[in-house]
């Protein structure tokens, strides 16, 4: 199944019974206390999407907020029209493993583009009256967290679409006790582009021009088509074009549309469209952030974009969310991506290796399709460590700790994965410690560089495979019920348990 846009795949939620509109009043306003109290009662005790209305403190009252709607496994599948996590995870993988199943995007004409039924350019645009803010925790400024960031090398012309959080300056709170500049709050917001480590591809395109002594055109096209989202969340090699992986995982091209004061193309049934330059000079501070490791940044130095054109659909919505202690709404969109990075990478090369899960808070769980003799060789365990921080893409080389186990293990069970670590693993001869890795960019353990991210960091590989032929003959046989009979005995004790 493919969606048109944003609207499609909320409407088969609603059906479906996993969206519900609300109209309850909450506050939206910094510092208020009813966003992040909701994400987490909802991933307590009644995941839904929501749509809310009637919210407090809103500078937009009459755009619907989109709410927790990627906020499970089997949402965040659905978004390729696949419900089962596991078989949307290898379509993932399998398309991203082979560019001959992607789609050429297609440009279509801006007469029918729904992003371009309002259009909003230079001294008209007001960042603060027509863009949603939304506020969660103590977070300082209001994110777009539904932003997807198109630019293009300087060099080589070459595309990239990724999914970048900006920061919003109007009422934002400035954590180094600065004032924003004169106008900031109307015209400009701040860009998560990294240059140096973390480092992503926006970042890099920006240091490019910096070389040409030229800011860098980029457009943000926000709450799109979710494949488009799954695709721009996905660490695709440097050059390679998102919008045509997203038409590999929809079955059909992309519709785009050229944008009206950049030389970039944006989905066409975006709901809104900032268009800019974005300046590698400029930065300010940012903060605070409430980050994916569930910790709050207290400052970022980060480079700032002025708005020259805002477009959206007549009748917008926006979708707002935040980062927190897993699990939260974007959380599974943010996991599924990364699982099919490195199952793809690792896959092409090592026939052994059947699935990769990668937890809310960043564990990486390798599982295989052999364990004991059945292994190609001794050590075969570290030997994929060594791999899933060797492979391609932007994540797996920040894996902080990999744990690799066999068939009988289920890597979506962290009680089985703990079993296999203490019943297969020695703590000294069984793990790998790295003190050089590159570091998750939200690990607040890792040491700091001075613009407020980790570079390096402490990585560790438990191999908790069966220990045949390392130390064993033979290994002793586990006690477990076979999965058969245990279903026989739940059939046949029905009447008695229901």
């Amino acid at each position: 199944m493919k969606f048109r846009d944003m609207r499609e795949y909320l409407a088969l939620l609603e059906s479906d019974g996993q969206l519900k509109r609300s109209s309850i009043p909450l506050d939206v306003s910094r510092d208020n206390k009813d966003m992040q109290p909701l994400m987490r009662h909802l991933h307590n005790d009644n995941n839904i999407a929501l749509i809310l209305e009637n919210l407090q403190g809103y500078n937009t009252p009459d755009v619907p907020l989109i709410f927790n709607p990627f906020g499970t496994r089997e949402r965040t599948s659905m978004t390729i029209g696949i419900r089962d996590p596991l078989e949307a995870k290898v379509e993932h993988a399998r398309v991203l493993a082979d560019s001959n199943t992607w789609i050429e995007p297609e440009i279509i004409d801006k007469s029918d583009a729904p992003c371009r039924e309002v259009i909003i350019k230079g001294d008209d645009v007001r960042l603060d009256k027509q863009i949603p803010h939304v506020w969660f925790g103590k977070e300082g400024p209001a994110y777009i967290t539904n932003g997807i960031g198109v630019t293009k090398d300087p060099e080589t012309g070459k595309r990239n679409v990724g999914w970048y959080r900006t920061a919003l300056l109007w009422d934002a709170f400035n954590p180094a006790g600065e004032e924003y500049p004169e106008g900031y709050d109307q015209r400009y917001m701040a860009v998560y582009a990294y240059w140096n480590p973390p480092m992503n591809h926006i970042g890099n395109h920006l240091f490019k021009s910096s070389l040409q002594n030229k800011p860098l055109e980029v457009a943000f096209a926000c709450s799109c088509d979710p494949a488009v989202h799954l695709a721009a969340a996905t660490g695709l090699p440097y050059g390679q074009d998102e919008y045509a992986f997203a038409g590999g995982l929809r079955g059909a091209p992309v519709e785009l549309v050229k944008c009206e004061t950049v030389d970039l193309e944006v989905p066409a049934t975006a709901e809104y469209v900032l268009e800019g330059e974005l300046y590698y000079d400029d930065q300010v501070a940012i903060g605070w952030h409430s980050n994916v490791a569930g910790y709050y940044d207290r400052i970022h130095r980060i480079p700032v974009m002025k708005i020259n054109c805002i477009t959206h659909r007549k009748d917008p919505m926006w979708h707002a969310t935040i980062e927190m202690v897993p699990p939260f709404d974007h959380n599974y969109i943010g996991m599924v991506p990364v699982e099919g990075e490195v199952l793809a990478d690792l896959q092409r090369k090592i026939p052994e290796v059947k699935d990769i899960v990668v937890t809310p808070s960043m564990l990486y769980i390798v599982q295989l399709s052999v364990d004991g003799a059945r292994k190609p060789h001794a050590e075969f365990g570290k030997y994929i460590i060594h791999a899933v921080w060797g492979a391609s893409g932007r994540w797996a080389r920040t894996a902080k700790i990999v744990v690799v186990v066999g068939p009988d293990v289920d890597p979506y069970d962290l009680a089985s994965v703990e079993w296999a670590i203490m019943t297969r693993v020695q703590p000294v001869s069984d793990t790998i410690m790295n003190p050089h890795g590159q570091a998750f960019v939200d690990d607040p353990s890792a040491p700091m560089t001075e613009f407020g991210f980790p570079a390096v960091s402490e990585q560790m590989g438990i191999d908790a495979t069966i220990k045949v032929p390392e130390r064993f003959d033979e290994y002793r046989e586990v006690s477990q019920a076979d999965p058969d009979d245990v279903a026989r005995i739940a059939e046949l004790l029905k009447p008695v348990l229901g």
